[in-house]
């Protein structure tokens, strides 16, 4: 009787020990995916904080240099962009509104995004 009474009570600190370190991963894992959403936040408000930035820095010939060549460098990008998206859209038959920027078809109109008054030739 004495043994099973040892391997009882042996089986309740095992079990015991299982539980509380389970906790202890379970406490951890949960503290790392909040430190994980955390830092995307902060990502995200970096990235906020880059783009208003710029808007500010863009055209200001006072801006520290290595800010301005950064400046410089996004809007050269942004330019690639919008000629990429042109061309793309140009091998599908489709030209981008000048107004909002969407993909719409060469022969139309107006946007059927935006409403805006398209030019006639299509081009």
């Amino acid at each position: 009787m004495e043994f099973f009474e040892d391997a009882l009570n042996k089986t309740k600190e095992v079990f015991g020990t299982v539980s509380q370190k389970t906790g202890e991963v379970i406490a951890t894992e949960k503290q790392r995916f909040e430190l994980a959403t955390v830092k995307s936040k902060r990502e995200k408000d970096y990235k906020a904080l880059g783009k208003i930035y710029y808007g500010i820095i863009k055209d200001d010939a006072s801006a520290p240099e290595a800010a301005k060549a950064l400046a410089e460098s996004i809007t050269a990008k942004n330019a690639e962009i919008e000629r990429l998206n042109a061309e793309i859209a140009n091998a599908k038959y489709k030209r981008v509104c000048e107004n909002c920027g969407a993909s719409i078809d060469k022969n139309s109109v107006f946007c059927n995004f935006c409403g805006a008054k398209l030019d006639n030739d299509g081009e």
